[in-house]
């Protein structure tokens, strides 16, 4: 196992809001901060090919309430115009963002409707974050909450969103199940019906989903089935989302599954973490195979060099790279990419930040076979910058 540790001036990068100037050499790694608001915290990135990259974050001040808010960069990091706000300054929350074919945006928030009841919020861009489409999705019997967590975009234009909603059905006055929506490319519902999987009376979350070739989705996330335990699982559901079964895969202490990665139809690669005590996590890494018997655990590996939380993974040709935020002392975090082969073996780890409070929320492999990293910069609970990080090749900073 080797490591390169990362360090930098903090004082010099935290003075900076989203202006910092970088030199053309430098464009292919920077670290930068945005603070549009008191409290700005990251949710997502993503690269515009050949443009730069559009971010996604909450927003919020110690008077106002919490926003979604977009900024759109240059391959520097900087700012192209002035920040846009979605939603209403209630409640709101910024969950993920897919960049579209005509450079448009596809973003995926959470709001409190009406009936002051969490509701997913849809919103279809242009290229500049000007609003085309807009869609606020509630819960229907037996769900009365919805909370969004991710949402991808099939080559038709169609948008699958995933999350749970807080259900009536079972003996319980309300337990979480999966929740699953399409929405064709006007942001209409495609469905006769939300899907709405899971076991009564336990809680189930899905966190992550891919579309597979053949039509099918799968999706994971965590689940308290069968001993109130909360277990990593298996989603996959035929055509038009129906027909799910829900595996659980054992363990006999809480794991959370975040993320899912396709290697084909029949196999995968999910991350998250393991809770091995309420004071200790590890970073948490599983290939799973569909098999004439069920879903089997081909390998797992944690990665307990620091208490760590898994946050979503990629598979990238013989390699998977694996985004964590760890801990070592006191309220420190950092932010790790730890590179492995395909068995999840030989790690290497890349280390953003020690010594700080920054974590990390998603990144995406580049067109320069590097990375960009979407986190928050946590100074204290009224004062947090969102955090945008370009790695060269290999997870360098420099």
């Amino acid at each position: 196992m080797s490591r390169t540790l990362f360090t930098f001036i903090w004082l010099v990068l935290l003075a900076s809001c989203d202006k910092m100037d970088i030199s053309p050499s430098q464009a292919d790694s920077f670290i930068k901060f945005y603070n549009t608001f008191p409290v700005f915290t990251g949710s997502d990135v993503k690269e515009i090919p050949g443009r730069g990259y559009v971010m996604l974050g909450t927003v919020s001040s110690n008077t106002e309430g919490r926003q979604i808010c977009l900024i759109r960069t240059d391959l520097y990091g900087n700012s192209l115009d002035t920040a846009r706000y979605y939603g209403t300054p209630l409640d709101d929350e910024a969950v993920c963002i897919q960049v579209l074919s005509d450079h448009g945006f596809a973003i995926l928030g959470q709001i409190t409707d009406a009936s002051n009841k969490k509701a997913a919020y849809f919103l279809k861009t242009d290229s500049l974050g000007n609003i085309e489409i807009e869609r606020t999705i509630g819960g229907t019997d037996p769900i009365v909450e919805i909370v969004p967590k991710n949402m991808k975009v099939d080559a038709s234009g169609s948008f699958y969103i995933v999350g749970y909603g807080m259900s009536t059905k079972g003996n319980a006055p309300l337990n979480k199940n999966i929740w699953l929506y399409k929405l064709d490319q006007q942001g209409n519902p495609v469905w006769d019906e939300q899907r709405d999987i899971g076991f009564n009376n336990f809680d189930d979350v899905g966190n992550d989903l891919q579309l597979l070739s053949d039509g099918r989705i799968v999706i994971t996330g965590t689940t308290t089935y069968p001993d109130d335990i909360m277990h990593a699982f298996m989603v996959r559901t035929g055509e038009r989302g129906l027909g799910a079964s829900l595996f659980p895969i054992a363990s006999t202490v809480d794991e959370e599954a975040t993320c899912i990665q396709t290697v084909d139809n029949n196999t995968f690669i999910i991350s998250g973490t393991t809770y091995t005590s309420a004071s200790s996590s590890e970073i948490m890494m599983k290939k799973v195979m569909y098999s004439a018997t069920g879903l089997e655990v081909v390998w797992k590996n944690n990665y307990v060099d620091k208490n760590g939380a898994g946050v979503c993974v990629i598979l990238d040709g013989n390699n998977l790279h694996l985004l964590a935020t760890t801990s070592s002392t006191g309220i420190n975090t950092t932010i790790t990419l730890i590179t492995t082969d395909l068995n999840g073996e030989n790690a290497v780890y890349s280390e953003i930040g020690e010594g700080t409070q920054l974590s990390a929320s998603s990144f995406e492999k580049t067109a320069d076979n590097g990375f960009i990293i979407a986190g928050t910069n946590k100074h204290s609970e009224n004062d947090q910058s969102m955090a945008l990080i370009k790695l060269k090749s290999g997870g360098l900073l420099w």
